[in-house]
């Protein structure tokens, strides 16, 4: 339903101390390499020279042609704007209170929620997402990994034969008080029929159990659909918005022969 940021496959660097970035392959692409920033979020976290040359290091192998970071605040961005990198993709970043007197039931009655297999989950994020923005396996058990706790569950017609696969699936992650509605997709074919609704609601629902004060989302800035369901169901804008930034390997391995 709404292109959140797909996640890579991992594989952990070698930078002393808690790690602040890991490297892997961006799902579906063995040319981009996928630079994860895991502290950007911290007030002391900044892009140096030296960091971005740690980059170039790490993507110069393999057959990798551009790097791709993850999600990024507006001072993160800028940085590496000044860096060489481009925005790649801009996503509205929004939250949800979660209350108790303001989290009733407004699912589509029409839809069984349930549990999902990794498989379907992964091919109705193709079909939703397209290659470019879909998780494969790997991507989808990162996700999983990225919160305290998470649950997927996914959406079929009540109506349907048993055992018939799921049309649309949610990935919700909870850590601490806050909780991250972090993947959401929908089959074309099934959209506008309430199937992303009841899933917004059964994960709402699940994290406010969960002791979850506020629920946070990201979704495409152009993607009106998607913004228009979070929007029905209590989500607003933080005020600022996240960037994927991107930049040419060539551009980085330059700054080293410079």
């Amino acid at each position: 339903m709404s292109p959140h940021v797909a996640l890579p496959s991992y594989f952990v660097t070698s930078v002393p101390g808690p790690p602040t970035w890991s490297i892997g392959t961006w799902p579906f692409d063995a040319t981009t390499a996928m630079i994860t920033l895991h502290s950007a979020h911290r007030p002391d976290f900044s892009i140096t020279e030296s960091l971005v040359d740690e980059w170039a290091d790490a993507t110069s192998v393999g057959s990798f042609q551009r790097v791709r970071t993850s999600a990024v605040g507006p001072a993160v961005a800028d940085a590496l704007l000044a860096h060489g990198f481009t925005v790649r993709q801009e996503l509205d970043f929004l939250v949800r209170q979660l209350d108790a007197d303001g989290d009733a039931s407004r699912g589509h009655h029409d839809w069984r929620i349930g549990a999902v297999r990794r498989s379907d989950a992964v091919r109705i994020d193709v079909a939703a997402f397209g290659d470019e923005w879909a998780l494969d396996r790997a991507g989808f058990d990162n996700s999983c990994r990225a919160t305290l706790r998470f649950r997927a569950r996914g959406a079929r017609r009540r109506s349907a034969i048993p055992f018939t696969p799921p049309v649309g699936y949610c990935l919700t992650g909870v850590s601490e008080d806050s909780s991250y509605l972090q993947r959401l997709a929908v089959s074309p074919t099934a959209r506008r029929r309430g199937a992303a609704g009841s899933l917004v609601d059964d994960a709402l629902s699940w994290a406010h159990r969960l002791g979850a004060r506020r629920m946070y989302v990201n979704t495409d800035v152009d993607n009106a659909a998607a913004l228009s369901l979070y929007r029905r169901w209590g989500f607003e804008s933080v005020g600022y918005h996240l960037r994927v930034m991107e930049c040419d390997r060539a551009v980085l391995s330059g700054r080293r022969s410079s």
